[in-house]
């Protein structure tokens, strides 16, 4: 428990410091216990799930982000104030592709669940600020003057080493004048959490500088009693087989609160007294994958699928129907002249494909690592 008091979100601080070249920084004081009392005093049920997490179900006006002193006098909000125009998403038309299903839970109306620390399940380590050095990314960047931002990823399970984590996440972020502010939403595998499976999990940097994962920390208020973050994705996409989708959405409403979709369903929102530069706006986001770890630099973890963008459709990860929000309030496809698809280590991981139709911009990124370390 002593280290899930001192958790370092080090998937958004390799983002942050890869794609803007900044370090974060990620100390933290110890919250845990004080979290464990909220949610020992006003959980309702606890219950399991088919693969055997625990979840606690508490009082939705009493989860831990809402003992927050800056939520002090906040309403809570059940759902955003408003949609942008073209607020939607498209269902794949291909026979071999399915929606993901986000981790359920049996929670009762009026809860919101919170997954159990234990040493097997959900458990996050300290990683020290190294390791948040020397991660890889390989997918889209944009940047502008950016309200919200959308992204359809087909997630895998690739073979991780222990402690190495592989992901595939949407991220936005203020990256200008002063410290970092930012948000990434996704899918995660990591032994760290106890297995090889892929997780949903959510991860910010807001204005007081920590970086957090999950409930760890208070900052996202969920609104849904069934979706359990931190638990198990499934199914997830096979090799040359089915491919399973997970389509996510970063949205500011106009009360500035930061809005978590899965599909076009809200899941929660981080309050806008958590952020200063992200409660006008994101400046930076990015769509694709961050590999890190301790064999980083001696044999590079998988990335996506495990496999080249050369092999395409069915066998390689993808980014798709990419779009963000703009100052007009429309879900708008990329401006191509502030965007680009790039890898920061190419002989490892790669970029194919970068193009767009109706449905917004599309990349194929990953690659099977274990290349040489010096290689770049």
């Amino acid at each position: 428990m002593k280290l899930l008091s001192q958790i370092v979100a080090t998937v958004l601080v390799a983002y942050l410091t890869l794609a803007l070249g900044v370090k974060v920084n990620t100390h933290q004081t110890s919250e845990d216990e004080d979290f464990q009392e909220i949610i020992k005093k006003h959980v309702k049920r606890i219950v399991s799930t088919k693969f055997g997490e625990v979840f606690d179900c508490v009082d939705i006006y009493q989860q831990p982000t809402l003992h927050h002193p800056l939520l002090k006098n906040h309403l809570l909000q059940m759902k955003p104030s408003s949609h942008p125009k073209g607020f939607h998403f498209k269902s794949s038309s291909s026979a071999n592709t399915t929606e993901s299903v986000l981790p359920m839970v049996a929670c009762p109306v009026g809860t919101v669940p919170i997954l159990q620390k234990t040493n097997k399940v959900g458990h996050i380590p300290l990683w020290s600020n190294s390791l948040a050095a020397g991660g890889e990314i390989a997918g889209i960047k944009t940047e502008g003057d950016i309200y919200g931002a959308r992204v359809t990823l087909n997630i895998y399970e690739p073979v991780k080493g222990h402690g190495d984590f592989s992901s595939q996440v949407l991220t936005l972020m203020h990256g200008e004048d002063g410290p970092l502010e930012a948000i990434a939403v996704g899918s995660m595998v990591s032994q760290t959490f106890g297995d090889n499976f892929a997780r949903f999990h959510i991860i910010w940097l807001g204005n007081n500088h920590k970086s957090c994962m999950d409930f760890h920390c208070q900052g996202f208020v969920q609104t849904v009693p069934h979706i359990g973050v931190g638990a198990r994705i499934s199914p997830v996409s096979t090799y040359n087989g089915k491919q399973v989708d997970l389509q996510l959405m970063l949205l500011q409403d106009p009360k500035k609160h930061w809005w978590l979709f899965y599909d076009t369903k809200p899941i929660g929102y981080w309050p806008n007294l958590y952020f200063t530069k992200l409660r006008v706006k994101a400046n930076i986001v990015e769509f694709g994958g961050l590999v890190n770890g301790p064999t980083i630099h001696q044999d590079p973890p998988q990335m996506g699928s495990g496999h080249f963008t050369a092999e395409g459709n069915g066998k390689a990860a993808y980014a798709r129907d990419v779009k963000i929000v703009d100052s007009s309030y429309k879900v708008v496809d990329l401006n191509f002249d502030k965007s680009f698809a790039y890898s920061t280590k190419p002989p490892c991981y790669t970029v194919d494909s970068f193009d767009h139709n109706s449905d917004g911009a599309h990349v194929y990124y990953g690659g099977p690592g274990g290349c040489h370390p010096s290689v770049r």
